[in-house]
């Protein structure tokens, strides 16, 4: 019954992550496209409306847009903003603002939950609903988007329907760092990050590692990819399995079961098919490996 359950859900999981993949959202202005000013309010304070990047133009900026408040997106959130903080002294400014069609609500919300906010950061509300600035183009079905810039322009995009602080964080922090001058990604650590004790999920994971593993699984078992794209997906997760134990683990256990089911054929393209069969053997731990044949 058990190994019932934890099939469906891995098939469930694998689903999922296709349908992620195969539809890319768009929210923000792209890279090279103009930060523009906005009008937002203070959640705490002053509430007369006021540029929200008035006096950045010149600057490295950093912008949160929060679509939707979830645990994840707070993770994220938080790490971000008191990463942004710590490189003030080297000329970032940033920003963080809610959408909402309910400004008194959310900044209930907001002062309630202000222990969960950054400390580092003072919240803003978009004085234009749900939708955010209208000439920013946000799109309302993902949950975080957030916005890299110098000199007015806009240098990096991330538009996160599944925030996740191990997927994500890094990537932007490196963004930050490029801004400033720099060259090297930052680790989760110097980042600041501090690793939650988590409850387990059926598959031994923690709910943001799962959130990794859907990520880089994703685009190998998309059905429109093309060979180069499975290639260059499983080559991710390859050099990611190598540095990450749990994610080898994880992997294998998920290869192995769709490979020795019937629905092998649902999963992607023939090319990302026989990764799952070479990852359901190649990644076995040792004590689950075949004795070799002498």
């Amino acid at each position: 019954m058990m190994q019932t359950i934890f099939r469906a859900t891995v098939v469930t999981l694998f689903l999922t992550a296709v349908a992620v993949a195969d539809e890319p959202l768009f929210s923000g202005p792209q890279v090279g496209e103009e930060l523009r000013p906005f009008e937002a309010i203070a959640a705490f304070g002053d509430t007369a409306a006021v540029n929200a990047i008035d006096g950045t133009s010149d600057s490295p900026i950093l912008v949160v847009f929060v679509h939707q408040i979830t645990r994840p997106s707070v993770g994220l959130m938080r790490l971000l903003m008191e990463f942004a903080a710590s490189k003030e002294p080297s000329g970032l400014t940033s920003r963080l603002v809610f959408l909402t069609d309910d400004v008194t609500e959310t900044t209930a919300f907001l002062k309630r939950a202000r222990h969960a906010l950054p400390r580092s950061a003072t919240p803003l509300i978009s004085t234009e609903g749900i939708e955010g600035p209208g000439a920013y183009g946000l799109n309302r079905k993902v949950t975080l988007t957030v916005l890299v810039g110098s000199k007015g322009l806009v240098t990096a995009n991330f538009a996160l329907v599944q925030p996740s602080v191990q997927a994500d964080a890094t990537k932007i922090g490196h963004e930050i760092i490029k801004v400033l001058g720099g060259t090297e990604a930052p680790t989760l650590q110097q980042m600041g990050y501090k690793e939650p004790r988590m409850a387990m999920n059926r598959a031994g994971q923690q709910p943001e590692q799962e959130a990794v593993y859907r990520q880089k699984m994703a685009p190998v078992i998309r059905k429109d990819a093309t060979k180069e794209e499975v290639a260059e997906a499983a080559t991710d997760v390859e050099d990611f399995a190598a540095k990450n134990r749990w994610f080898r683990q994880r992997v294998y256990q998920a290869s192995r079961l769709i490979t020795e089911g019937p629905r092998l054929k649902e999963y992607g393209t023939s090319e990302a098919q026989a990764y799952l069969k070479k990852w359901a053997k190649e990644f076995a731990p040792i004590e689950d490996e075949p004795a070799e044949k002498e």
